[in-house]
């Protein structure tokens, strides 16, 4: 038996805050094009406001476009962390306001001296108790996995281009 390393980067388009992205086909697909029989996957977000879960995928724990109620995750995350609360990453100091409290930007300001960032301290401390990998184990040439186990992403921020790497590694 012989160790390999097979990595495959998926690009993934969220659509709101809270948006809950199965890729678990995507993940058994990488396992199955590796030819690794025994061994591992590791699952990793590249961004500090979107996570890598194992959960059920249900649309009354994680929303739906057809459900018309808040689901269960929104509740509790929003209970932790909610948009509306005061948070000192938001206060971006620019020509709008020459003293916020956070002067270090990811962005240049336009012409006007305004710097046109996310205002998003929520989806950075909802981020804090939900992962950014995850690791789950491959026999046999399969995803182990319980009956109910589906791996995720989870939108914390709003709607853009999210990049995740697939790891597979073991003997083939």
């Amino acid at each position: 038996m012989t160790y390999k390393a097979v990595t495959k980067k998926l690009l993934l388009k969220t659509k709101k805050r809270l948006h809950f992205i199965n890729i678990t086909k995507q993940v058994e697909e990488v396992i199955h094009k590796s030819g690794i029989v025994n061994g591992s996957v590791i699952v990793q977000t590249h961004h500090t406001t979107c996570s890598v879960w194992v959960n059920e995928d249900e649309k009354n724990l994680i929303g739906h476009e057809d459900l018309d109620c808040e689901h269960d995750l929104k509740r509790v995350l929003d209970r932790f962390a909610h948009p509306d609360e005061e948070y000192g990453h938001n206060d971006i100091k620019d020509a709008k306001n020459p003293k916020g409290k956070r002067d270090t930007h990811l962005c240049e300001p336009d012409e006007e001296g305004v710097c046109h960032e996310c205002i998003n301290g929520h989806a950075h401390a909802q981020a804090m108790i939900l992962p950014h990998s995850i690791t789950m184990i491959v026999k046999d040439g399969e995803l182990i996995k319980g009956e109910w186990q589906q791996i995720m992403i989870c939108e914390l921020d709003h709607d853009r281009e999210r990049e995740v790497t697939v790891l597979v590694q073991g003997t083939y």
